[in-house]
């Protein structure tokens, strides 16, 4: 877990590298595109808190951009249009499934058992043949699609706003397990 954090304490630096690369100043931007899950809750939770930072420092808006639509995008940039089925990994033996139609809009998220042909990544089922394409979304698909949604008209939100996608309740729980104390000798 250490590793981890040493990895979330760069990003700041490593944001401000990329923008003095671009020659940008802090808040010479339109938004901040950010990923909000389904995913790995400390990096989901980590990227969050950075886009937050950086709109509430700079005043820019922020694109909230899930999962799905991210692979739906990088399903668009390898040719795949037509009406799509998009699995992430849920956690707890689960998936978390999507469906998008041919004219891209997104249908209620489901949550259940591995669907018929999802594997162990993240994975789109689609097509006319429903064969199942394995994908991987990242920084440029998540910034195409808010570039996408930015340039349809949607004005983003204030830094505030943003949250993590959670399609299901923590792992943790109030009271399960032992005291540190009473682990120590103490209590």
């Amino acid at each position: 877990m250490r590793a981890a954090a040493a990895e979330a304490d760069l990003l700041p630096g490593q944001v401000q590298a990329c923008l003095e690369q671009a020659g940008w100043r802090a808040g010479e931007f339109d938004l901040i595109a950010c990923g909000v899950g389904p995913g790995g809750f400390t990096a989901i939770r980590v990227g969050v808190a950075l886009a937050r930072a950086l709109a509430l420092a700079t005043g820019v808006h922020v694109m909230a951009v899930s999962t799905f639509e991210a692979l739906a995008t990088a399903a668009r940039a390898r040719g795949i249009v037509s009406p799509l089925r998009i699995t992430v990994p849920g956690g707890r033996g689960n998936w978390h499934v999507q469906d998008v139609d041919a004219a891209g809009r997104f249908g209620p998220i489901s949550t259940g058992p591995v669907p018929p042909g999802a594997g162990a990544a993240f994975q789109l089922i689609g097509g006319e043949a429903a064969e199942a394409v394995q994908l991987v979304a990242g920084a440029e698909e998540i910034g195409l699609a808010a570039a996408r949604r930015l340039l349809a008209g949607e004005q983003g939100m204030a830094g505030e706003m943003l949250v993590p996608l959670y399609l299901r309740g923590a792992d943790a729980r109030e009271g399960a397990g032992r005291s540190l104390l009473e682990l120590a000798g103490v209590a």
